[in-house]
């Protein structure tokens, strides 16, 4: 169904993915609302500080959806993304993907007319996403700069306007989350951060048909994304891959020997998140590839 739209401003910004938090918003399947995020720059000390490992970037929510319970699978529709006219970035000694380790350092980066304007005018264009969205997991209240199989800080660059994500909720009402908008990111994060932007993500959600994947995917331009963590790219590679065996033998009911040449020839492996604790990789490929739509609502 389609309801108006509900709102949660970014002072209900929370750092966990906490499943005993209170909901700031209850919606019904369907019924779009929009959260406001948070960034580095919400911070005034910002652009002074000399120690950046003091900020964070947290979550809005949680939103309870009305229906929801623990095991159904739910698709979570980004109807739109609005973001400043600047954002934040920053390197942190020992963080980062680089041999040799960066210094503490932080710049505000000009967004307009379509691009993340560096120094010397080179100029990045802009792809809004969302960084960290996801679920409550049961029984942990996991920081919103971890990932794993309820969502959370996935890094992915996919998850942009139009895209649908699809997570297992693991407790009453859903309690999603969402924040971290980047202005634009690279896969992998490499410096730790992107051009992180201040903003408001416009959302809506309903139960799906039960399908054969336990962890995040992603629909978006033709492509389907299944992402996976880890402690390191190689566990969460090994995840990914077998989250995508998992749904094209369930599509096709072919072997596990003839699926993998199949995504071997025509799937992408690549790195979400590589600067966190655990990490994150995506294994997409064209949507053309599958016979059936497996992540049909109830409605169809």
């Amino acid at each position: 169904m389609t309801g108006t739209t509900a709102h949660a401003d970014f002072l209900h910004a929370r750092g966990e993915f906490d499943p005993g938090a209170e909901p700031v918003l209850s919606v019904v399947q369907g019924q779009r609302f929009r959260l406001e995020a948070r960034s580095v720059l919400t911070d005034p000390r910002f652009e002074t500080a000399d120690d950046f490992s003091i900020f964070s970037i947290p979550v809005t929510g949680p939103v309870r959806i009305e229906g929801v319970r623990p095991g159904d699978l739910v698709r979570i529709d980004v109807h739109d993304i609005r973001i400043a006219d600047r954002g934040g970035m920053v390197t942190m000694p020992g963080r980062g993907g680089f041999g040799e380790p960066l210094k503490m350092h932080g710049m505000v980066v000009p967004v307009h007319d379509g691009f993340a304007h560096f120094p010397d005018d080179v100029r990045v264009p802009i792809r809004p996403m969302i960084g960290k969205i996801g679920f409550a997991p049961e029984g942990e209240s996991p920081n919103s700069s971890t990932v794993g199989r309820y969502g959370g800080n996935m890094d992915c660059r996919d998850i942009i306007t139009g895209s649908s994500l699809f997570i297992t909720a693991q407790v009453d009402g859903g309690l999603l989350y969402a924040g971290d908008l980047h202005a634009v990111q690279g896969d992998g994060e490499c410096s730790l951060t992107a051009v992180e932007m201040a903003g408001s993500v416009e959302l809506s959600c309903c139960v799906v048909h039960p399908a054969p994947v336990r962890g995040p995917v992603v629909f978006a331009e033709d492509r389907m994304i299944v992402l996976g963590d880890g402690e390191d790219l190689d566990e969460a590679a090994t995840v990914a891959l077998d989250e995508m065996m998992t749904i094209m033998r369930a599509d096709r009911g072919w072997t596990r020997e003839r699926t993998a040449m199949l995504l071997s020839a025509a799937a992408d492996v690549a790195v979400s998140q590589l600067v966190n604790a655990r990490r994150s990789v995506k294994v997409s490929l064209d949507t053309r590839y599958l016979l059936t739509a497996p992540f049909q609502t109830k409605e169809d």
